[in-house]
């Protein structure tokens, strides 16, 4: 874990994480054996180059093989959950529902509408949504789901933040529901090392690629490592910006570019640091 690796959590706190099926990581890492003999972080680093597909889509649609990456933009994680009343579909009216997957719903358009407020840079995303009792004719009587914002901009993404939880108090109250909120990540935008991201870029250069600075959107183990060590990292496009879907991939040569850079990069920082 990159985030032990970087003293930001203790080992112990890693292996004891669960996921929501209840199951421990430590334990899961043993089960396949993956646990490590060697103290985490018990070796010297002079600096740190991650090579990654971007993971969206700007580089292939600017005609880019190389991102030179500048730093990691700022994310907060919420969990929400909304409380109203189970109630029969067939017989209680509309005026007197306390729907809680209606309010969701608009509360959900709220998330969106409030990362459109702050584009070009500014993202919402709500990616999980449990609804209780879910059944067909029932009036929903909890609905629980995630939020995830993000921008490069700490100050703006705190400013997004304020104005979404101001809308979704007004949303509950409105829809006679109550909700329940709390962030359960808070992750600051992360720059990198001037000098590593300038190793880069010379690196692409010198291999006959011309790079163009990009922030990451999603976080990677380089945010950790910047804590402790000089860090950049590289990006080569991927089919259509895909990730996180099964039909991500990148060609042979989007592989070879960015593995070249690497191995330039390295060679340089070697000479630096």
């Amino acid at each position: 874990c990159s985030g032990a690796f970087a003293g930001a959590f203790t080992e112990e706190e890693v292996l004891d994480k669960r996921d929501r099926a209840g199951e421990r990581f430590g334990d899961a890492l043993d089960a396949i054996a993956y646990r490590g003999e060697q103290q985490c972080g018990d070796h010297p680093v002079a600096a740190y180059f991650e090579l990654h597909i971007e993971q969206g889509p700007i580089l292939e649609a600017e005609d880019y093989v190389i991102g030179s990456v500048t730093g990691v933009q700022g994310m907060r994680w919420y969990e929400a959950t909304v409380t109203g009343r189970d109630a029969h579909a067939g017989s209680t009216p509309m005026t007197m529902r306390a729907d809680t997957l209606l309010a969701a719903a608009s509360m959900i358009a709220a998330v969106s509408r409030v990362a459109q407020d702050h584009a070009p840079l500014g993202l919402g995303t709500v990616g999980l949504i449990e609804n209780r009792p879910n059944s067909h004719n029932v009036v929903p009587g909890e609905t629980f789901f995630t939020i995830d914002l993000r921008h490069p901009d700490d100050a703006v993404l705190a400013e997004m933040e304020k104005s979404l939880l101001t809308t979704l108090d007004s949303v509950a109250e409105s829809g006679k529901v109550t909700l329940s909120i709390r962030q359960i990540w808070d992750a600051p935008a992360v720059p990198f090392d001037r000098r590593c991201i300038d190793i880069v870029t010379d690196s692409a250069r010198e291999a006959g690629y011309t790079p163009r600075e990009i922030v990451s959107g999603p976080g990677h183990d380089a945010a950790y490592l910047a804590r402790i060590t000089p860090t950049a990292m590289i990006f080569v496009p991927c089919r259509d910006g895909l990730s996180h879907n099964e039909a991500e991939s990148i060609t042979q040569a989007e592989a070879e570019a960015g593995a070249n850079v690497l191995l330039g990069a390295i060679l340089r920082a070697d000479r630096v640091f």
